[in-house]
């Protein structure tokens, strides 16, 4: 059965045949866990295009908290999307290697003024945050082999997030219309916390949206001879300031798609890497969610 499972999965790749690749992948034991959670709801209604979100506009993504000896002040400089009630998507570099002096060691949700703890927006104020501590990571076995690529972990947390209008998961492709690879033009959104100015590390305190067009892999080589963009990531971006930018790292590049419950979020690619200096008109890297979907799949427990 299992080999009968590799034939039909390389079987795909060779004819192209998405629609027996989508039923594989539907039937993976791991949406059980998936599916039992409302997902990709947002409470907040707003035009995006590079300004602050709503309150409630992404309850799904999360703050990446680390710590250093002798230092008890917790530096979030990375962000994750939450998938389940206690499972966060995020980018692998942002997992630290055992000989790296910084721990990861929380997660942050249902953040939106890093400066106010509740948020409040019009007279309508969030519960407040939720701090968890990190059980575990698991970061793609080949992540940089080669250089950049594979740029995707999965981040567990002991004790469940409590789930409100303002903490949610997002959606994962599922269906075929939502496993289909996005296309030049497809216009995507990525949100976080990164660096507001070109020029200096000032981090936004407010959380920051922005809408993003698909273009060209090509485009993303750029970073250098040793990295060349494939099929395992999403390249997007490429106006002037707009972008995602230091510390936007690992959040979530999103989509929305129509459902039987109304149109929800979706998941499409984790925020990798992009040009030194962001907002000049260069595209920004983002590991494809679709691509790596099996995986994260095999890695739900």
């Amino acid at each position: 059965m299992k080999i009968d499972f590799i034939i039909l999965f390389l079987y795909c790749w060779v004819i192209g045949s998405f629609e027996i690749v989508c039923f594989i992948i539907s039937q993976h034991p791991a949406w059980r866990i998936l599916n039992s959670f409302e997902c990709g709801d947002s409470v907040a209604d707003r035009i995006i295009g590079g300004t602050k979100a709503a309150l409630g506009q992404f309850p799904w993504i999360v703050m990446l908290g680390y710590v250093y000896p002798d230092d008890k002040k917790i530096d979030w400089k990375c962000a994750g999307t939450l998938i389940t009630d206690r499972l966060v998507i995020t980018a692998a570099h942002c997992i630290p290697e055992k000989e790296d002096e910084h721990i990861l060691k929380y997660v942050r949700l249902g953040e939106h003024d890093t400066n106010t703890n509740p948020d409040c927006e019009l007279s309508v104020c969030a519960p407040p945050v939720q701090d968890r501590i990190i059980r575990r990571a698991i970061k793609h076995p080949f992540f940089n082999k080669p250089l950049f690529h594979n740029d995707i972990a999965i981040v567990q947390f002991t004790k469940p997030a409590q789930l409100t209008d303002y903490v949610t998961p997002i959606c994962l492709p599922q269906r075929e219309d939502q496993l289909s690879p996005v296309v030049l033009g497809d216009l995507v959104t990525a949100a976080g916390w990164g660096k507001m100015n070109m020029t200096t590390n000032e981090r936004a305190h407010v959380l920051q949206v922005v809408a993003l067009p698909v273009v060209r892999l090509e485009m993303c080589n750029v970073f250098g001879d040793e990295f060349k963009a494939d099929k395992s990531q999403i390249c997007a971006g490429a106006q002037a300031n707009k972008d995602a930018c230091g510390g936007d790292s690992g959040g979530p590049l999103m989509k929305v798609f129509d459902t039987n419950e109304g149109p929800k979020n979706f998941l499409v690619g984790v925020v990798s890497f992009g040009p030194a200096i962001c907002g000049i008109k260069k595209p920004a890297v983002y590991s494809s969610v679709t691509y790596f979907l099996k995986w994260i799949l095999n890695n739900i427990s």
